[in-house]
């Protein structure tokens, strides 16, 4: 059972006390003071890494206020909030960052408005990739504990790639890699980070596996040889096996 250290605790309640635009602001600074190459506009953030990996999380929640009182049984290792928690995405910003405190060094993409409809990632689609030699996406915006979801990238040795780190393929509606990964053609897949009931006021986010998902992206960001696979959409390979 993984206990949150107060730190830990305290840049979680930090997270989800933040509307979208103090999110912004703060996820501005903080990837300005870890890289030097940092693009941002209203709609999104990037910042230019040295491993040929972007992890992804969007800025946004689907509720009106951020979160005022925040709870967390550690006999259970569970959060949630009268308010609603924000754990979808507030926990993929939270994996994101204790990665980034671990010294390692991926390509970032924070978006805003994914809950309205992807608006951020698909102003962003609309420009070339600007991460050089970038080999795929990881968003970690997924429900749940051990699901990655493809949407309509379809390449078999990448599912069977991801699954090699012990998730299961499941799938989604959308998500902000929906709108990236076709447009630059590259593969990517979104990730579970623990929460469950998202979109309601029974939110709740599952402490231990939301570690257990960033102890993976960290063995993946960390593999000696990172693979590029190419991407392919689901709806051209099955026109080929029609014909």
């Amino acid at each position: 059972m993984r206990v949150l250290e107060k730190d830990d605790y305290q840049l979680f309640e930090r997270l989800v006390s933040l509307t979208q635009k103090e999110m912004h602001r703060a996820m501005s600074k903080y990837l300005k003071s870890k890289y030097s190459q940092v693009k941002v506009t209203k709609d999104y953030i990037v910042a230019i890494g040295d491993i040929p990996i972007a992890l992804v999380a969007h800025m946004d929640t689907v509720y009106k206020t951020p979160v005022k009182n925040l709870y967390y049984d550690q006999k259970k290792g569970v959060m949630w909030s009268p308010e609603g928690l924000g754990a979808d995405d507030r926990a993929g910003i939270f994996a994101i960052i204790k990665i980034l405190q671990s010294g390692l060094r991926p390509s970032v993409i924070f978006t805003t408005d994914e809950e309205k409809g992807g608006l951020g990632a698909a102003t962003l689609a609309e420009k070339d990739c600007p991460i050089p030699n970038l080999k795929y996406l990881i968003q970690l915006d997924r429900r749940g504990t051990n699901d990655c979801v493809f949407y309509d990238c379809y390449n078999p040795a990448f599912t069977t790639y991801v699954e090699s780190f012990g998730f299961l393929e499941r799938y989604g509606s959308f998500s902000d890699i929906s709108f990236l990964c076709p447009e630059w053609s590259i593969c990517g897949v979104n990730l579970s980070v623990g929460y469950e009931d998202e979109h309601s006021y029974t939110e709740h986010l599952d402490i231990n596996a939301l570690f257990r998902t960033i102890k993976i992206v960290t063995k993946m960001l960390t593999q000696e040889k990172i693979p590029h696979f190419p991407y392919r959409e689901a709806k051209n390979a099955l026109a080929d096996l029609s014909t």
